[in-house]
């Protein structure tokens, strides 16, 4: 079965034109985040995903990169610290404040953390949500997770559910200040 189809959608099983009012998208839990699906690859033809992402402050998303997928981090409310790398010598961390971006193009080692609880917009390549269809827990329950409700797949899983879907975990990187 295709990640897509793993957790049933609430959104339009075509391109077609609609609205969400505050809260309403697919909600999924993974770690200790409410990751709301917005739009994804079936909406827009494959085009791109949009989704929102709530936390409070916890560890951060194991690094990884994308081959294909080019990923945008727009902070709404709180706070997020974001590590970048390109392995070309552009590597920096930094804390992102609401009303700051991040954008981390493919094959860019990346991690992040939030620092102060809040809310981030992401926009992604096309598919990019079929990871958190295929390892995250669908919830009725929106806002900030709390502890008895996070989830934390194993890692072998998460793993391999990452390389079908363009998550590419890198083991033993460690984050830089």
């Amino acid at each position: 079965m295709p990640a897509s189809e793993t957790i049933p959608s609430a959104l339009p099983a075509a391109p077609t034109p609609y609205m969400l009012g505050s809260g309403d998208g697919d909600k999924l839990v993974l770690f200790d985040q409410l990751f709301t699906l917005l739009t994804t690859s079936t909406q827009t033809s494959g085009e791109f995903d949009a989704f929102l992402t709530e936390g409070r402050p916890g560890q951060a998303v194991p690094p990884h990169f994308h081959a294909k997928t080019h990923e945008t981090f727009f902070v709404l409310e709180g706070a997020i610290r974001l590590w970048i790398d390109d392995q070309q010598g552009k590597r920096e961390t930094r804390v992102l404040e609401a009303g700051a971006f991040g954008y981390v193009p493919r094959n860019t080692i990346h991690s992040y953390r939030i620092e102060r609880t809040g809310k981030v917009f992401g926009v992604t390549s096309g598919g990019f949500t079929d990871f958190f269809r295929a390892i995250a827990r669908p919830t009725d329950k929106p806002g900030v997770p709390e502890p008895a409700d996070f989830h934390i797949p194993d890692f072998a899983f998460m793993a391999q559910k990452g390389a079908e879907h363009d998550v590419n975990f890198v083991d033993g990187y460690e984050l830089f200040d």
